[in-house]
């Protein structure tokens, strides 16, 4: 009964090592989920939530106030309708995580977990890391894009990483092994390697 956080910078394959492992082990796979469900508890959309996590922006009101009506958003902000700030965001997504946590046999993707289930028993925490030229050629072949764009694009979604992380604490160093049980190099280590130090990991 273990649960497995993966962490990655974007263009290392998390989601895909994620996918391999939950279907190795026959775990839950959690990712695009966790959205869905603090979006139900927070009585906010998805793309509200996911337009948080993009942006970091402290409210919804600050997210939306140029794109809709102020009718629109006094009415989403109501009682009825919620909002989503970043110490709302993490007191939901905790209450989710550790639910999931306490059912077992689950590989969760991202979402601050390595943080919001640090010391839990039967946790592993793991990171993935490449350089960014590996990366920004990786996200050329994958999306068909150029090598300008894939640049733009592994810099956006590094940004984008930081912000959100920042909600979990702005002196936080994402990327400090000290925060991880495993960090995974995908420069050196295939895809089938890293599967198998994970299983080795997880099994000692």
């Amino acid at each position: 009964m273990a649960t497995i956080t993966i962490s990655r910078q974007f263009g290392a394959r998390g989601m895909t090592l994620g996918a391999r492992l939950a279907k190795k082990l026959g775990y839950r796979y959690v990712n695009d989920q966790l959205i869905k469900e603090v979006a139900m508890k927070a009585k906010v959309s998805s793309d509200q939530v996911r337009g948080f996590e993009k942006t970091g922006v402290t409210t919804l009101s600050k997210l939306l106030d140029k794109v809709v009506s102020r009718h629109f958003i006094d009415r989403l902000l109501s009682e009825k309708y919620g909002y989503v700030d970043a110490k709302r965001y993490v007191e939901e997504i905790k209450e989710i995580l550790v639910k999931i946590h306490e059912e077992g046999n689950v590989i969760i993707i991202g979402r601050g977990s390595q943080y919001l289930l640090k010391g839990y028993e039967n946790t592993y925490h793991l990171l993935l890391v490449k350089d960014v030229q590996a990366r920004v050629n990786d996200v050329m072949k994958f999306f068909d894009l150029s090598l300008i764009e894939a640049q733009r694009a592994v810099a956006n979604a590094d940004q984008i990483r930081t912000n959100f992380l920042n909600c979990f604490g702005e002196t936080l160093s994402h990327d400090d092994p000290l925060n991880y049980d495993l960090v995974i190099n995908m420069n050196r280590v295939s895809l089938e390697k890293a599967e198998q130090l994970v299983l080795d990991l997880i099994s000692s």
